[in-house]
């Protein structure tokens, strides 16, 4: 039950601004609406229809606070086709109008400053393919991060086709940790973490079997990214720092797209990236 909820939980955050339902949700999984419903709330404590909804107010905070989009922009973005009804969701949770949210927000980032031993740049990358698997639990709570143990051996006898691939996470909630924009309840130990490889194109993924179920498999679209690289884990809050000021105060016609961004872990450093849009 608990893997069929999970692939329901991504399928609700892959379809944020889309204006699709319940019966949209069942008919993905081969479940009843009653089913969905039924277990999602076993599982994460909230039914799915308001857990859709949390989460795309946790989202159109993020892009209040860190892109230039507008209200309107940012509220179709999120799923909301009426500026008044975005409206009064957004101040349910926050007890701030969306404009109020994006003032104080923007006045607290312009006051951080970026770590100066980091660099930023800003990279266009090609098409990739990461292939991940869903954990609810924050990125510090791992001891294998970077290991062929955590990321490589959970895929048993295809683990050889991806001799080459990176370890790598990415992390669904790392944009609203940083603002403090959680409206989802739950405690640290239980953020998501998609941990799993990034494939290089030494790893063909066409010539390898069915991935295990726990698994999926996420096309990288070509586009650019903020890349700011650093030492050991623990500094990841200063390398987003540093992405978003190096966004902020320097004159790039980029912005975060708000995808979630993701960490890899190279030979000799661990590498941030951010996913842009303009």
């Amino acid at each position: 039950m608990f893997k069929a909820m999970t692939q329901a939980e991504i399928w609700l955050q892959d379809t944020i601004g889309k204006p699709l339902g319940i019966t949209d949700l069942a008919n993905h999984l081969g479940y009843s609406d009653s089913q969905v419903r039924r277990q999602f709330r076993e599982c994460f404590h909230i039914s799915p229809s308001a857990y859709r909804d949390q989460r795309r107010i946790e989202r159109a905070a993020v892009l209040l606070a860190l892109t230039p989009k507008n209200i309107a922009q940012v509220a179709r973005e999120c799923g909301y086709y009426n500026h008044s009804s975005f409206s009064r969701a957004f101040h349910k949770y926050f007890a701030k109008s969306p404009r109020h949210f994006r003032q104080v927000l923007r006045q607290a980032l312009h006051q951080e400053r970026p770590p100066n031993e980091l660099i930023t740049r800003i990279v266009n990358k090609p098409q990739r393919q990461m292939i991940l698997q869903r954990h609810y639990n924050a990125s510090e709570q791992f001891n294998d991060l970077g290991t062929s143990t955590l990321h490589a051996k959970p895929l048993g006898s295809i683990a050889t086709n991806f001799e080459h691939a990176i370890p790598s996470i990415a992390l669904p909630d790392l944009l609203t940790e940083k603002i403090d924009a959680h409206v989802i309840q739950s405690p640290p130990a239980q953020r998501r973490t998609d941990v799993g490889l990034y494939l290089t194109p030494q790893s063909d993924l066409s010539l390898t079997p069915s991935l295990p179920t726990p698994y999926r498999r996420v096309t990288l679209a070509p586009q650019y990214y903020a890349v700011t690289c650093f030492d050991e884990l623990s500094a990841l809050s200063r390398a987003l720092v540093h992405a978003l000021c190096h966004l902020t105060c320097t004159a790039t016609p980029f912005y975060i797209s708000g995808s979630a961004p993701y960490v890899l872990w190279r030979k000799t450093t661990l590498e941030l990236r951010v996913p842009l849009t303009r």
